[in-house]
């Protein structure tokens, strides 16, 4: 079955949005989150939803745009917000643009939101300016070539996993959450193929 995209713009600091390296990955339902409106009405992107408690937003919300305002005083965040809206509207491939950066315990909610709607059977990634985060488990997935470097962890107390097409490969390797043996490896082949045996990997595409 087809997966239904949603493209949620967040508000961590961006170079540029779309992000140069990413801007073909921006489609689907267009959700602005808080902060994310001011990116997308900059690039003259009109979001489909806007969410959040707005307490960083400078521009207003357009007319004709549906408008989700929630209390600052709650337990999800704005990125999580939108997610949920996202899925909502049936969507199963969320990207979560302008997500990186910034507010260090920002990144890491974000990160560990990835973990969460990965276990809801939701596949999401988290685009920065360069960089691109998302986690694999019990699959595989091929990663074509770029320039820069492939990182992969275990988001767990362990992983085993392999990495195919690489310059360090590893085949049914544990990785453990101490120590990280998966940091900046590169793709020599046409593809990488990285399985996740079990457990759950996370992985970062960090390019030039």
């Amino acid at each position: 079955m087809r997966q239904k995209t949603a493209s949620i713009v967040c508000g961590a600091p961006c170079a540029k949005f779309p992000p140069k390296r990413f801007e073909n990955a921006v489609e689907g339902l267009i959700i602005a989150a808080d902060r994310g409106l001011d990116y997308c009405l900059a690039a003259g992107i009109l979001p489909d939803i806007a969410a959040g408690d707005f307490d960083s937003a400078k521009t207003h919300v357009p007319n004709g745009i549906e408008c989700v305002r929630v209390s600052p005083i709650k337990d999800d965040t704005d990125a999580l917000l939108a997610a949920e809206l996202a899925i909502k509207s049936g969507c199963t491939d969320l990207r979560f643009f302008c997500a990186l950066g910034g507010r260090i315990d920002h990144s890491l909610a974000n990160i560990q939101m990835l973990s969460g709607l990965k276990k809801r059977g939701i596949n999401a990634c988290l685009f920065g300016d360069t960089a691109k985060i998302y986690m694999l488990e019990n699959e595989a997935v091929k990663i074509p070539k770029f320039d820069g470097y492939l990182s992969i962890f275990s988001f767990g107390e362990t992983a085993k996993a392999t990495a195919a097409g690489v310059k360090y490969p590893i085949k049914e390797h544990i990785l453990t959450n101490d120590f990280p043996l998966g940091v900046s490896n590169e793709i020599t082949d046409d593809f990488a193929e990285i399985t996740a045996h079990s457990g759950m990997i996370l992985i970062i595409e960090e390019h030039f």
